[in-house]
Parts: C-alpha cells; structure tokens; sequence
C-alpha cells in the first residue's frame, strides 16, 4: 500500500467518528476488483426505511468513474476503497451512514454543491495536503471522498471534488 494511501486512510479516521457494523452484502460487478470488494463496502440499512447507503458499493461508484477520471489500483479497504488519482495523488471513498455533512472537520470548510447535492469542502482535516469533499446522501448520512497529494493542497482539494463529482450519481436518491 502506499504512503499517499496510508496518509488517506489516517485522514479518513481522524475525519470520521462512527462506523457501520453488520450488513448485507451487495452483489459487485463483473470485475475482479469489484467482485473482491462488494463485501468490505456494505452498510446497513436503517430501520425507517427509504432511500440509505445500504446498497452503495464505494469500489463500484470509483470503477464507474475510472475510466473518466483515470483512475487505476482500485481496491477495498475495510469499508472504504482506495484509488490512485495520479501519480502523485490518492483518494478514499466511504460511505458515512451516521454522520451529517456539518459534522466534517478541518481547518477551512465551504458550502458547495455537488451535482444538485449540498456538501461540504474541507482543506486540510488531518494535514497539510489532504482534502475532504462530505457529500451529503439525507440530512444524517453523508458520502466521504478524501483526497491526499504529495505536494498540494489545491491538487488535492481539486481531486476530491473531480471525484465526488463523477460518484455522484451513483449515490442514493
């Protein structure tokens, strides 16, 4: 694994406080890497029923976006999955079944929008160079997607909401 990955992960837990536990496994695409993963990025469904992260695949939505974004080493990590957005850039996407998008932290956070979607832009929640774009799925769910460069936060500020972005549709309704 590399550091850009193992720097994504640290952000991602210092970011985030709940976690899921349980789960249905979802069924993953025809790829082996989505095959591999469906199981690590299941979540559980609440009990009020409608629309959730229940059937949200993490590696699913970056696989559909790959090919768009360039996106390459696709692969699950826990509940999260992991990609290289460039050489010199990697991302984590993981669903947030339990956190809202004002619960994101940082240094500096913005309102922005993505797709038609309220979510939150957050430089630098664990370092210097890393990213977090918390897009918001209902008003107590959010999806994560935290980008860490080698070298800037503006690279990977611009990662992470390129990404969220192109995931965006995949997301619950």
């Amino acid at each position: 694994m590399s550091v850009r990955a193992v720097l994504v992960l640290t952000v991602l837990g210092a970011v985030t406080t709940a976690c899921t536990t349980g789960g249905t496994p979802t069924p993953g695409a025809t790829t082996a890497t989505s095959a591999r993963t469906s199981e690590a990025t299941t979540t559980t469904k609440p009990s009020t029923g409608g629309d959730s992260l229940a059937d949200f695949d993490a590696c699913e939505a970056l696989q559909s976006a790959a090919g768009q974004l360039k996106l390459t080493e696709i692969e699950a990590d826990g509940k999260a999955c992991d990609a290289e957005f460039s050489a010199t850039t990697s991302v984590t996407l993981k669903a947030q079944p339990s956190l809202k998008i004002d619960e994101a932290v940082g240094k500096e956070l913005s309102d922005i929008t993505v797709g038609s979607r309220r979510a939150k832009l957050v430089k630098a929640p664990s370092s210097q160079t890393s990213c977090l774009v918390a897009v918001e799925v209902t008003s107590t769910s959010r999806v994560d997607v935290v980008a860490s460069a080698n070298a800037s936060l503006d690279e990977a500020c611009e990662a992470a909401t390129k990404v969220a972005t192109a995931i965006e549709p995949k997301l619950p309704k």
